[in-house]
């Protein structure tokens, strides 16, 4: 059975969030392995540098907030970690850069067709840089680190700390906001970063009164990013479309015949759709780039 989902599967994040903060250029890999198969130099290079800046402008802020955090408040082992985390972030920005050298030195792609990869690229770029704060709640260091730290608290009965700790989250996704979105100017995410350190200030008041239980406003933050919805999400019945179509290519239903238990993750991506086929067995079995415009299949592999 073929089950259709929505939001793009960052479940694994939850476990891995080294890898979490590099999904932007994972996903921009997706693009490079495309134009690779197709020998497109000038398009792989592009992608290359798509993915170095992804690197740049998410990874790299992403990287520093929770090392700082982390240096801040004694979490020391973490803060190794996040070190670590940073150099792996280094090497594959020193890789993508290196890669897009080697394929401009190939390029034979004309400047008309690469202006309009630019604009995908731009959009593609857009569409990624509020994805974690808008997920902060759901993926990456919440559940991870604060979650858990919460629930250490909680049982011990030390309601002022677990109250704390989810200020000090929400600060977090406000700075996420700050450092990601709003510092490459997008508009419309100043309140969302507004909203956030609000609610920081009103679960820091009610720490200080030192409550016997938690409050209801301690979980109030999942809430803001879905009331305060900034891009245009397409909507679910128009991700049901994109998935009739990939499923009905042929190369797909080739790769897919005689699979059990498959599952189809189709996700926007600024200005395509991308369809994810994996089962628990075999991982990602076969992927489906299609056009937004068009709906046209414009790669498989």
């Amino acid at each position: 059975m073929i089950r259709a989902l929505f939001i793009f599967p960052l479940f694994f994040l939850i476990t891995q969030p080294c890898i979490g903060i590099r999904e932007g250029t994972a996903t921009a890999d997706i693009f490079i392995k495309r134009y690779k198969h197709s020998d497109d130099f000038g398009k792989l290079a592009l992608w290359h540098e798509a993915a170095a800046e992804c690197l740049v402008r998410i990874s790299v802020p992403m990287n520093e907030i929770a090392h700082g955090y982390y240096t801040q408040h004694g979490y020391k082992k973490w803060a190794v970690r996040a070190e670590k985390e940073a150099r792996e972030i280094q090497k594959r920005y020193e890789y993508h850069h290196k890669c897009a050298k080697i394929a401009w030195q190939k390029s034979e792609t004309p400047e008309p067709v690469l202006n309009v990869e630019r604009e995908n690229i731009a959009k593609f770029i857009v569409t990624w840089l509020p994805r974690y704060p808008d997920r902060f709640y759901e993926f990456g260091i919440y559940p991870t680190f604060f979650r858990k730290q919460r629930e250490l608290a909680e049982q011990t009965g030390d309601y002022v700390r677990a109250l704390q700790l989810e200020a000090d989250a929400a600060e977090m996704c406000a700075a996420q906001y700050e450092k990601i979105p709003i510092a490459y100017g997008l508009k419309g995410y100043q309140k969302h970063r507004d909203a956030y350190r609000q609610h920081t200030l009103r679960l820091q008041h009610l720490a200080q009164q030192n409550p016997k239980r938690l409050p209801k406003e301690v979980d109030a933050a999942k809430q803001i990013a879905r009331s305060l919805e900034t891009q245009a999400v397409p909507a679910p019945q128009k991700a049901d479309v994109i998935l009739h179509i990939a499923k009905s290519d042929a190369r797909v239903k080739t790769t897919l015949a005689g699979q059990i238990g498959v599952h189809a993750y189709p996700s926007f991506q600024g200005f395509a759709w991308m369809v994810r086929f994996t089962n628990h067995s075999r991982g990602n079995l076969v992927t489906a780039i299609i056009d937004e415009k068009t709906a046209e299949v414009l790669d498989v592999f």
